[in-house]
């Protein structure tokens, strides 16, 4: 979304972090209006314990690090940003987790590459890292792309509302989603399973009657 109307993402760099105890990074699909990955994204993995500044305790970490970019050439009809979200691509993982397997509240952790209180440069959380960075069709036609001012939306966590970056913020389940795979049957739709049976226990009394017979 943009508080600025009219607005076409040319680019991005796609960078977060996630428990690699839990998730495992797959791949980008799903893409709308003429974007595509640029390249197979980096993945870097850190430690036990590289969790801690994002207030995740021992929790290791894994590091995307990747580029969606506009086709230049022909692309589809111009996807407008608007102050309502509006989903670009998709990004898909394997769940890790082993007890994640049947839970109703399955609450992972994607933290935007982007700091609270980012300084001029390299506003990302490692170091040399400029983090989360887009631009958008520069509307004079003069460059390709216009620099933006980014900001993010983590997935169940947030920033912890201080300048200093550790811990850079914590773990805040809002947006869960139930694993488990088997739901109970509908009470509108016993009375035709009850049919179902009655009619196989009758059709087998009756195939029996006939071989006794």
């Amino acid at each position: 979304m943009t508080d600025t109307p009219g607005q076409e993402l040319f680019g991005m760099n796609v960078r977060f972090f996630y428990d690699d105890n839990v998730l495992e990074f797959l791949y980008m699909d799903d893409f709308q209006g003429g974007y595509h990955a640029v390249g197979d994204p980096i993945i870097e993995t850190f430690g036990a314990g590289s969790g801690a500044i994002f207030g995740l305790n021992g929790s290791p970490m894994e590091f995307i690090n990747g580029v969606v970019e506009l086709t230049p050439l022909d692309p589809p009809a111009p996807i407008y940003l608007t102050g309502e979200w509006t989903t670009l691509f998709n990004i898909c993982f394997h769940v890790d987790d082993p007890a994640a397997l049947n839970i109703n509240n399955f609450c992972p952790v994607i933290i935007w590459d982007l700091e609270e209180n980012p300084p001029e440069l390299w506003p990302g959380y490692l170091d040399g890292d400029d983090g989360v960075v887009m631009s958008v069709v520069d509307i004079t036609g003069q460059n390709d792309s216009s620099p933006t001012t980014e900001n993010v939306v983590h997935l169940n966590w947030q920033y912890d509302g201080t300048p200093e970056e550790l811990p850079a913020g914590n773990y805040v389940p809002v947006i869960c989603i139930s694993t488990k795979c088997g739901t109970p049957l509908p009470l509108s739709n016993w009375s035709l399973f009850l049919a179902i049976g009655l009619m196989l226990v009758t059709t087998l009394f009756i195939w029996r009657r006939r071989i006794s017979g």
